[in-house]
């Protein structure tokens, strides 16, 4: 083709033959290549480009239609060849011939059949189709009483009639696909012929680059077995395989089987594992990225820094009176100036980044065979790396905060401690900070604690009936402009707590919650290295594989100025106070 020569994509590409649309395919790759060959290419060039992409794209794929329909009508054409030879009868009606009886002497014999090879006079020729095999049983049962004998006609429409069905795929155990693109055939469409698979790999063979020492390897094709009978166990249903036995067995190997007492059948095999981890309670905070190593920042201070609650003629802000005035003029009572204070350097602090990860190894044949349990094994570890990294940050943010003050009071029960030592706590701490009274504080609770006050509210008089809900809890706390969190690993898992290993039989005593202005604490990201199926020689050795490897970095820094925690008591009885109880009573 003339590289000047502008291909045409018809409108109705429907109505090419496949040959026809290979050829037009090959001439728009051909001119594609050319003009893409070309450095100092111009915008009329790279429009040009453009529409030979587009076009090809519509080539290609009207070319895997095609393919699809015709792939699609042999696989019917076979299905209803097959459907009609089951329903054809397995022994066709005979035609029969009568002939009059010899009554002579030798009518009690039969005439040796014809043999191939053998000589046969004049008279034989009316004999010349009689069936052979069998036929000397077959004439002698023939001769009837009346003396008539009935012989066969041998036919090619019977023969046909009867001959065995032959599956369309029959002797197509292997499936040749295409690896990689050639003018002709696209990845993974199947080579219908030696001579297309020829072809491609003197494609490619023209295409790679000589070397010298470092010789270059192109994929061209991929060889797959097919079978008849495949047994998948995510697919394959238990009266399937029953029925995928029964073609696979013979018919003789069936007769032997004999019933027995009992269930007799084997029991069903599942492969799928009891997995019920999760992945919830993850702490929220603000997160960022960090592109090195950790991040540093100021210490910030904070209105309890710079004013106390005293305001004299010697604080700043300071209080200037009348007095203080006459005392400066005149160099009495302790000659009183305004204080001025002078801004410092801030310290800084940093916090750097660590790192978590999971590495899993899993044999080659254990990830062919079953692979079912190299899934059910990642899904474990990455519950267990999701909940060890969740416990890490908020045991950080523990670290982070001030020792727990213990509040002491009646144990009421806690569906009103926690919100209410929680609005005391809130309270305090807007008023040492000069926060606003609608300001949001965050406050943390192990999610257990959620239940314990459901459970305490339900052993109230009269409250049976109405189970709280999430939004009934968080409601409690959203009316104090409390966001409340209830994460999950933390207060877990220890002794006397929910998780041990020992089961425990009351609530836990006391409960823990972390108080802090929004913002004070926030996560950065860093490092993040996600590797799938790994094989190196090392492992390839022992005939293993990495079958899934991660890593990831993250810091928790405390930006603000101060997180507080609380303990309060765990009382789940229900009883409430008395309608004359006093506050020196509690």
């Amino acid at each position: 083709m003339d590289q000047n020569e502008a291909v045409v994509f018809p409108e109705d590409l429907g109505a090419l033959s496949l040959e026809d649309l290979q050829s037009l395919q090959g001439q728009a790759l051909a001119a594609f290549d050319a003009l893409a060959a070309d450095e100092n290419i111009d915008d009329a060039g790279v429009e040009q480009l453009e529409q030979l992409a587009t076009g090809i794209e519509r080539v290609t794929t009207s070319i895997n239609e095609s393919k699809t329909a015709a792939s699609s009508r042999k696989a019917a054409f076979a299905t209803a060849k097959e459907k009609v030879g089951k329903l054809r009868p397995t022994v066709a009606p005979e035609e029969v011939e009568t002939v009059p009886a010899d009554t002579s002497a030798a009518a009690g014999k039969m005439a040796p059949p014809f043999k191939p090879g053998s000589k046969k006079g004049k008279n034989d020729e009316e004999d010349e189709d009689e069936s052979y095999e069998g036929e000397s049983e077959q004439a002698a049962a023939a001769v009837t009483a009346g003396g008539a004998k009935t012989r066969q006609r041998p036919s090619l429409a019977k023969a046909q009639a009867n001959a065995p069905v032959i599956p369309a795929n029959s002797g197509e155990d292997l499936v040749i696909t295409a690896a990689a693109p050639t003018s002709n055939v696209q990845i993974g469409s199947r080579f219908e012929s030696m001579d297309d698979l020829v072809a491609a790999v003197t494609t490619h063979a023209k295409s790679l680059v000589i070397t010298e020492g470092r010789p270059g390897f192109q994929t061209v094709a991929s060889i797959k077995n097919t079978f008849d009978e495949i047994i998948d166990g995510d697919r394959t249903s238990l009266s399937e395989f029953e029925a995928m036995v029964g073609r696979l067995r013979s018919p003789e190997k069936m007769e032997d089987l004999v019933a027995a007492g009992g269930w007799c059948a084997p029991s069903e095999i599942k492969y799928d594992f009891f997995n019920i981890a999760c992945q919830d309670g993850m702490i929220d905070l603000p997160t960022f990225g960090v592109q090195r190593g950790g991040i540093q920042f100021p210490v910030s201070p904070s209105l309890a820094d710079v004013y106390s609650g005293a305001f004299t003629n010697a604080t700043n802000p300071w209080l200037w009176q009348e007095i203080d005035d006459i005392a400066a003029a005149t160099g009495t009572g302790g000659n009183p100036s305004k204080p001025c204070v002078r801004v410092i350097c801030p310290t800084f602090d940093e916090r750097r980044l660590e790192c978590y990860g999971i590495c899993l190894t899993a044999g080659n044949l254990t990830e062919s065979a079953y692979p079912e349990a190299v899934r059910n094994h990642l899904s474990l570890l990455l519950s267990a790396h999701f909940h060890a990294m969740n416990k890490r940050f908020i045991d950080t943010m523990v670290l982070l905060s001030t020792a727990a003050t213990t509040v002491t009071g009646a144990c009421t029960g806690i569906l009103a401690d926690a919100p209410a030592t929680a609005a005391l706590a809130a309270q305090d701490y807007r008023s040492k900070y000069g926060m606003c009274d609608d300001d949001v504080l965050e406050v943390i609770f192990p999610r257990w604690v959620k239940d314990a006050m459901r459970i305490d509210h339900l052993r109230r008089t009269g409250f049976w009936e109405n189970v709280l809900t999430d939004a009934d809890i968080n409601a409690l706390f959203t009316r104090f402009r409390l966001r409340v969190q209830w994460v999950g690993d933390w207060q877990v898992r220890s002794a006397g707590f929910p998780g041990n290993e020992t089961a425990i039989t009351d609530w836990p005593a006391t409960a823990t919650f972390m108080i802090y202005a929004a913002g004070t604490f926030v996560k950065g990201n860093g490092l993040t290295l996600d590797l799938g199926v790994v094989r190196d020689a090392v492992l390839t050795a022992t005939n293993d594989h990495t079958a899934a490897w991660t890593e990831e970095c993250h810091l928790i820094a405390r930006y603000g100025h101060e997180s507080r925690l609380y303990t309060i008591c765990v009382c789940v009885a229900g009883r409430t106070g008395a309608a004359d109880i006093v506050c020196a009573d509690v």
